[in-house]
């Protein structure tokens, strides 16, 4: 089998000499990460030398001024985060979602190309991350003691969690990633539960720990939402009941008196109940003495200092004391830190111990004149932060930096009322919550809304490249010359799509091969050469190309090729996708892989070093995956260029050849079945425009870093299976991958082969049930912005083989496209027999290794 793809001539770079590395997505990197897209930032960072790189162990990075709203109904989930990799995309940032667990400092001359900084060490096994300049952001979390149950990790929860499972849960308000998460479980929970479950005399029960602003906003913001659920529900507020837990004699100890009796008498008015002198250290065990139902409560455990009070009793709890820090930046780092493990910084956030490293946002202690945590110094320490690290990569004096002392606080009571704190002064009103919203909402929208990608693109080719000018006849004037699809490919030519999305299109395939082939007839009749051995012979069109071994030995060497540029900017996840996409062609075959040969093209670098290290991420991620199903990495080739690029030439073997699965062999009545979503080519069209959510993108690079072998291997079970059995016909006729001719070039390619085929096969067609198919999200949020992959107009072609292309593409016009949509690393499609198509399904539904089985 041959493989084709295209690459487009880049602008020459200025090698790579340093790396700046963020780790965290705080307030600080935030402003960081966008200035890194824009000019003059993004020119200096080109010009020497520069390569970002944003280590995350969330995708989306909450802002917490906006928390309080979002538990009170006034905020969305998607409306309080900002989403990191769309910021990297922008900015051409590398973004590796991986949580940092340890740092290392080697020291040195961090103007010495490769040396001095240090390395980092990740939690998902990636090689070690170097840095030449360090900057770390990842905030803090509430100080909560061990014995506390955190239950509940997933970023997203889904409505299927249990209504009476018995369990309370304790939920600390960071992270908020999870926070917001548990809070939507608490709300589903209240909302299933039967009406008369919490009566006036034993009300649900909700405990806030910590009296600061925080532990106040939460308190106000909860009570008013679940009270609006217990209205729905046509039940009385005084089924809601809030406590707030505070180990001081008073509220709010930071802020002036006269906000201190707002909200005295506010909590009065709203009837929450204030417990002070509780200082809590833990949680009681359950207690069922405390509910009349017999349902178990848990009481939080107080010190031996707090002041002697009944128990403290809850359904929920949500943590919310001062902030701690992350153990590991302590445990695991040379940096100095605080007793409560807070990095040491001096005025230019540059740490007090290790030059070339800063830290930001509430992860740091301010060593000339401490500030409180609070967000508000971390967005005002961006701008500072952001010009002292590129000074130090550039040998240039740091900038010093005096934070405010005194800045104007907007605590909102979560019925859009908020009260202003600002040293000797006190105010409240409605209008306040709205000065604070649209505060909050314009700064969020300085991140969420990004100039458009490819506008800036052109801007900036107009600003550098004088190649135009010097020419007779202007690029766009020659590409208009040529003809309207001549001119479209040009306009698309500054974002083509890596990937699959790179690949020569079909049918300029099929006529290069058939010309290549016509040649070497002509040739070989030229040459005099009749005998059949000599003869030249067309490329198979299968997924791999089969060479029958001698019959000693028998069986069949299977070998396939596939090559790509990168289409993200992860090195080691790029390497997993390159390695699941070049084994794929064995696994539709049926075949198991057993050597790979590389071929690797890296960045231009100005030392050996970041060559080396950007080659160990690549072939480690493929290793991994290649390691999983023992097949052997023996070799390959490197050269540098303008782009990262990696493909396998893989050679498999079958002790069977009558097993292989091909792409002819269907039969009438055959059900289709695919074995991944759909859409990576339409999403990181998007992606590379910014224009993609990111945890949508997350969801395509899961399913890309999916090997097909368990879906293969299933397959060839059954096929074995039948054979033992005697059955004679298996059930599983013939298969391909999904990859650049998308869903309807490689389904076509199935159907045409039967014809192709020197056997009497059966003459085929196929009917699609479009609302069968799965697709990625992130495709389906693509194709309704009208962005489609550099490939799809190619593949789009191919629509004069639907009978009914005019009327679907009528009714379903967002899906209807993405069936051309070429994919990377995509699943595998195969041709069942309804007589054992659902015993198919449901084995590649158990498998924990197979993305979806679906019959379309």
């Amino acid at each position: 089998t041959l493989f084709v793809y295209c690459t487009i001539k880049m602008k020459p770079k200025t090698p790579l000499i340093s790396d700046l590395v963020l780790i965290g997505g705080g307030h600080a990197h935030v402003h960081l990460l966008k200035m890194c897209g824009m000019n003059p930032l993004r020119a200096l960072l080109e010009q020497n030398g520069i390569q970002v790189t944003l280590i995350s162990s969330t995708v989306l990075t909450p802002y917490s001024g906006m928390l309080p709203g979002l538990l009170a109904g006034h905020y969305t989930r998607d409306e309080i985060h900002l989403d990191l990799r769309k910021l990297c995309s922008f900015s051409g940032i590398r973004f590796y979602h991986a949580a940092a667990t340890g740092i290392t400092y080697d020291g040195g001359d961090s103007s010495e190309s490769g040396k001095g900084g240090g390395w980092i060490t990740c939690s998902d096994g990636r090689p070690d991350v170097h840095y030449n300049a360090l900057s770390i952001d990842v905030g803090s979390s509430p100080s909560i003691p061990d014995d506390v149950q955190l239950t509940c990790t997933d970023e997203r929860i889904h409505n299927t969690c249990s209504i009476n499972d018995g369990t309370i849960r304790v939920t600390p308000v960071k992270p908020i990633s999870t926070f917001s998460a548990r809070w939507e479980q608490i709300c589903f929970r209240l909302r299933k539960s039967p009406r008369d479950k919490y009566p006036s005399t034993q009300p649900f029960t909700l405990v806030v720990v910590g009296g600061g602003a925080g532990g106040i906003e939460l308190a106000f913001s909860a009570q008013f939402a679940l009270q609006n659920i217990m209205n729905e529900m046509n039940a009385s507020d005084d089924n809601i009941k809030i406590v707030l837990a505070t180990k001081g004699d008073c509220l709010l100890r930071g802020h002036n008196q006269g906000v201190r009796n707002i909200f005295s008498r506010i909590l009065q008015e709203r009837n929450v109940e204030v417990r002070y002198g509780a200082e809590a250290v833990g949680v009681n065990p359950d207690d069922s003495s405390s509910a009349g139902s017999g349902e178990r409560r848990r009481s939080l455990k107080l010190s031996s200092t707090s002041t002697c009070q009944p128990p403290i009793y809850f359904d929920e709890c949500l943590w919310c004391t001062s902030a701690g820090a992350s153990p590991w930046l302590s445990q695991n780092t040379p940096f100095d830190t605080t007793e409560d493990g807070f990095i040491k910084v001096e005025d230019t956030y540059e740490t007090v111990s290790h030059p070339g490293v800063f830290s930001a946002g509430d992860c740091c202690h301010f060593t000339a004149d401490p500030r409180p945590k609070a967000g508000v110094f971390a967005v005002r320490a961006g701008p500072i932060l952001k010009d002292n690290l590129i000074a130090f990569l550039l040998n240039q004096p740091l900038t010093s930096h005096e934070p405010q002392k005194e800045f104007l606080g907007l605590i909102s009571t979560g019925n859009k009322y908020a009260i202003a704190s600002r040293g000797t002064q006190a105010l409240e009103g409605h209008f306040l919550w709205r000065l604070k919203d649209e505060i909050d909402r314009n700064w969020m929208s300085m991140y969420q809304k990004l100039p458009n990608m490819e506008d800036m693109h052109e801007d900036m080719e107009d600003s550098t490249d004088t190649t135009a000018q010097e020419s007779s006849i202007p690029p766009i004037l020659a590409g208009r010359a040529k003809g309207s699809e001549a001119l479209t490919a040009f306009m698309e030519a500054p974002m083509r799509c890596g990937g699959c999305g790179a690949k020569v299109g079909q049918r300029t395939l099929t006529r290069v091969l058939d010309t290549v082939y016509q040649r070497r007839v002509l040739k070989t009749e030229f040459e005099g050469k009749s005998s059949a051995s000599v003869q030249p012979k067309k490329i198979d069109p299968d997924d791999a190309a089969i060479v029958m071994l001698p019959k000693t030995g028998g069986g069949a060497m299977i070998q396939t090729i596939d090559f790509f540029r990168s289409f993200i900017s992860d090195p080691f996840i790029f390497g997993k996708i390159a390695a699941v996409h070049a084994l794929s062609d064995c696994h539709a075959m049926g075949a198991g892989a057993q050597t790979a040969l590389a071929l690797a093209v890296v960045e231009f670098a100005a030392n050996e070093t970041m060559t080396e290290r950007t080659l160990v991420d690549m072939l480690s991620g493929a290793s991994d995956i290649l390691d999983e199903e023992s097949c052997e990495l023996s070799g390959g080739h490197t050269c540098e260029g303008a782009e990262q690029a990696l493909g396998f030439a893989v050679s498999g073997f079958i002790e069977e050849p009558s097993r292989l699965l091909r792409k002819r062999g269907g039969k009438i009545g055959d059900k289709i079945v695919i074995t991944k979503a759909i859409g990576t080519g339409a999403i990181f069209a998007a992606d590379m425009r910014a224009k993609c959510h990111g945890e949508y993108v997350e969801e395509a690079l899961d399913s890309m870093t999916t090997s097909n072998v368990h879906a293969s291997r299933i397959a060839m079970s059954m096929i074995k299976k039948g054979e033992v059995e005697g059955t004679g016909d298996c059930g599983i006729h013939c298969c391909t991958d999904v990859t650049g001719f998308g869903l309807m070039g490689h389904l076509i390619e199935m159907l045409v082969a039967n014809d192709d085929s020197e056997e009497e096969l059966d003459s085929l067609a196929a009917s699609l049930n479009l609302s069968s198919i799965p697709f990625l999200r992130g495709a389906i949020e693509a194709s309704s912005n009208d962005i489609v992959s550099s490939l799809h107009r190619e593949n789009f072609r191919s629509r004069r083989a639907v009978s009914n292309h005019e009327e679907v593409s009528t009714s379903c016009p967002v899906k209807y496209p993405l069936l051309f949509d070429p994919q990377t690393a995509g699943g595998l499609l195969f041709f069942v027999s309804p007589d054992i198509c659902d015993n198919f399904v449901n084995e590649l539904s158990r498998s924990s290794g197979v993305k979806c089985a679906t019959v379309v």
